[in-house]
C-alpha cells in the first residue's frame, strides 16, 4: 500500500543530533587537511579531436604512432597536442590531447600515519562540461566533492577528487548516437579512473609520498560518476557484457570496440594511447565502490565475488532510475538506454554474497533509517507507474524519500536527484562570464540558477552539508568494516559481534528436519529467513534463548538466517536438503 511521505527534516536531524566520541575515520580527528591540487596523473586523446580520424586517417596514424614513441622513450608530450587550435604559424596536429588533473586531499602534516585508506571522488556532469551539460555542476571542484574530500582527509583518509574526459552527444535526433556517444564516453571515464587509481599504486611504491595503504582503495561516484564507479566494479569481459548485448550494438556494431576505444582493463586502441602503469603491470584493483545518484549499465555485468557495493539514492530520482527504468538526458530530457538503478544492484550484490562484510551493520540512526524504507512502497513520478516500491533486504542502500516535486504539473523532471549538490550564486556568474568570453556563447547565471533552484528547492550550504553528513554517516561505518580498519562496528575488529556469533548455535546445519537457534547468554529477539532471490520467507518475533524451525515448510536450497538481538545481530547461512 501507499505510505504517507516523511519530512525532508529528518535528513537534517540525523545529521545533527548524532554525537560520538573523536575516533580515526569514524570522526573527524584533525580540524584541518591539506590539499595538493591539478596533480596530474595522466594524459589521453580528447574525445572531441577524435573525428579527425575520418578527415585524414593517415595523419592521425602517424600522430599516433608518434604520441607512442613519446610513451616508450618516456618522454613528454609534445606541447601543441595541448592546443585545442594551433596559434598563428604555429604547429597543428590533428590528434589533441586532454591532461588529467586531480586534486589531492591529505590529513594535515603532523599526522604520521603511512599506510592510509585511498577514497577516488568521481564527480558529476552529463559527460558534458559545466553549463554545456545543462546543470551548473561538473567538475572536481564542486561543492560536494571539495566537502567530502575535506572530511574524508580529516577523518584520516586520504581522498582525491579526479577530472575525466567528456564528450557525450545528448542533442543528436538520433537515439543511436545518443546511446553510443553515453557508452563510449562512460569507457573513457572508466579508463580515466583506472589510471588514477594506478597513480596511486604507483606512488605507493616509489616512496609513497601520499601514505596511503594501496590494498584499501575506495571509488566514490556522484551521478554520472556513479556510472563510472559502478562500471569500474563490474564490468571485466567485453564479449559477454558489451559486444553481445543487443542494447549496446547499434546499425554498425557495438558501440565500444576495443580495437578503437581500448581494452576493457586499459589497454590501447586507436582512440587511446596507453597508461604505461598498465603496461607496467600496476594494478588497478578496488575494494568497494559507493555511489550516489547513478546506476548500473546492466545488471549483467555484477558477478559473485566482485566489490562490495553501497548507494545512496533518491527514490523519486527522474534521470538515474532507482529501479530497472530508462536513463533521461538532463538537457534534452530524451530517453537514452536502459538501466538498474540501486534498489536492483544493491539487492543483488546481497544476493550474491558481495556485500556480506556489511550485512550485519549494528543499529544506528542512519542504518535504522534506511532499513525502515525496506519493503515499503511510494506513490512514484512517472503516469506509466503509480507506485515504486523499495527491495526487501538491500542492506548498503540508503533510499533518500523526497516529496514529488512537480513545479510545472505533468513533468517529472524537477523531483531532486542530487540534493546534497549546491552552489554559489557570484561564483556562477563569474563562471558564466568567463564561460561566455572564451567560447562566444551566451549562457545566463540568473536563469541557470532559477532553473537549479526547482529541482532543487531550498539549495544552499546547510541543506547540501546536512545531506553530505547523512552520506559520511551512512558509507564511513561501512568502508570501515569492508576494508577491516579499526574501530570499525562489524567484522574482525567487533569484539561484541565475536561474542554473539561465538555464544549462537546453529544446527544440524546443513538438515533435512528441523534446524535449532540457541543462545544461552543472550535473548533472541526475531528471527528472518530469506530464499537465495532475497525475498524474505519467515520473520519470527522470538523473545526467548532457543528457536526451531521445521524444515518441511521450506524448499531444499541455501537460505540467509538473520539473528536478531537486542543491540547486536548476526547471519548465517543455512542449507535445507
Amino acid at each position: 500500500m501507499k505510505k504517507k511521505l516523511l519530512s525532508v527534516g529528518l535528513v537534517v536531524f540525523l545529521a545533527t543530533s548524532i554525537q560520538t566520541q573523536a575516533q580515526r575515520y569514524a570522526t573527524e580527528i584533525f580540524t584541518s587537511n591539506e590539499v595538493e591540487s591539478d596533480v596530474v596523473f595522466g594524459a589521453n586523446v580528447n574525445p572531441f579531436s577524435i573525428p579527425g580520424i575520418q578527415t585524414d586517417p593517415v595523419t592521425w596514424n602517424a600522430e599516433m604512432d608518434a604520441l607512442n614513441a613519446n610513451i616508450d622513450n618516456d618522454e613528454p608530450f609534445p606541447t601543441e597536442y595541448f592546443i585545442p587550435t594551433a596559434a598563428p604559424g604555429g604547429d597543428q596536429t590533428l590528434v589533441k590531447l586532454t591532461s588529467l588533473e586531480m586534486d589531492i586531499y591529505t590529513p594535515p602534516g603532523s599526522d604520521d600515519v603511512d599506510d592510509r585508506p585511498l577514497i577516488i571522488f568521481i564527480h558529476t556532469g552529463n559527460f558534458l562540461p559545466a553549463l554545456f551539460n545543462g546543470s551548473i555542476t561538473g567538475d572536481k571542484i564542486d561543492s560536494v566533492g571539495v566537502n567530502l574530500c575535506k572530511q574524508w582527509a580529516r577523518r584520516g583518509f586520504v581522498a582525491a577528487s579526479i577530472n575525466y574526459r567528456l564528450g557525450w552527444n545528448p542533442e543528436s535526433t538520433d537515439p543511436d548516437v545518443r546511446r553510443g556517444t553515453l557508452l563510449q564516453a562512460v569507457y573513457r571515464a572508466l579508463h580515466d579512473t583506472q589510471s588514477a587509481v594506478r597513480f596511486f599504486k604507483a606512488s605507493a611504491d616509489n616512496g609513497n609520498p601520499y601514505g596511503i595503504d594501496p590494498d584499501k582503495v575506495v571509488l566514490f561516484g556522484q551521478g554520472s560518476g556513479g556510472y563510472v564507479a559502478q562500471a569500474y566494479a563490474t564490468l571485466d569481459n567485453y564479449i559477454d557484457e558489451i559486444a553481445n548485448l543487443p542494447k549496446f550494438v547499434g546499425n554498425n556494431g557495438p558501440y565500444v570496440l576495443e580495437a578503437v576505444d581500448g581494452t576493457i582493463d586499459g589497454g590501447p586502441g586507436l582512440t587511446r594511447l596507453p597508461d604505461p602503469r598498465q603496461e607496467q603491470g600496476v594494478s588497478k584493483e578496488i575494494h568497494m565502490s559507493i555511489n550516489a545518484g547513478g546506476a548500473l549499465a546492466d545488471i549483467s555485468w555484477l558477478d559473485e565475488g566482485e566489490a562490495p557495493m553501497v548507494s545512496i539514492h533518491s527514490i523519486r530520482d527522474p534521470f538515474a532510475p532507482f529501479d530497472d527504468g530508462t536513463v533521461v538526458v538532463p538537457t534534452t530530457n530524451e530517453n537514452v538506454v536502459d538501466v538498474s538503478g540501486a534498489n536492483v544492484f544493491i539487492q543483488t550484490a546481497n544476493d550474491l554474497g558481495n556485500n556480506f562484510a556489511i550485512e550485519t551493520m549494528p543499529s544506528d540512526p542512519f542504518t535504522d533509517r534506511a532499513r525502515s524504507l525496506y519493503g515499503e512502497t511510494f506513490d512514484y513520478i512517472l503516469p506509466t507507474q503509480e507506485t515504486i516500491t523499495v527491495a526487501s533486504t538491500p542492506e548498503g542502500l540508503f533510499p533518500v524519500l523526497l516529496p514529488i516535486n512537480e513545479p510545472v504539473p505533468g513533468v517529472p523532471f524537477f523531483n531532486e536527484s542530487g540534493p546534497w549538490d549546491f552552489w554559489d550564486l557570484a561564483t556562477l556568474e563569474a563562471v558564466v562570464a568567463a564561460t561566455n568570453a572564451a567560447a562566444g556563447t551566451d549562457f545566463d547565471a540568473q536563469e541557470l540558477h532559477q532553473q537549479g533552484l526547482l529541482g532543487n528547492p531550498g539549495m544552499g550550504p546547510e541543506k547540501g552539508l546536512a545531506y553530505i553528513d547523512t552520506i559520511q554517516g551512512y558509507s564511513v561505518p561501512r568502508i570501515m568494516c569492508v576494508l577491516e580498519l579499526e574501530g570499525a562496528s562489524c567484522g574482525p575488529n567487533n569484539t561484541d559481534d565475536v561474542v554473539y556469533e561465538n555464544s549462537t548455535s546453529v544446527y544440524p546445519n546443513p538438515t533435512q528436519g528441523e534446524l535449532t537457534i540457541r543462545n544461552d547468554e543472550h535473548v533472541i529477539r526475531r528471527v528472518e529467513l530469506m530464499d537465495i532471490t532475497g525475498r524474505v520467507v519467515m520473520n519470527k518475533v522470538v523473545n526467548a534463548g532457543i528457536y526451531t524451525i521445521n524444515r518441511t515448510d521450506f524448499s531444499n536450497g541455501v537460505y540467509l538466517m538473520r539473528v536478531i538481538f537486542d543491540d547486536n545481530q548476526i547471519t548465517k547461512k543455512v542449507l535445507f536438503n
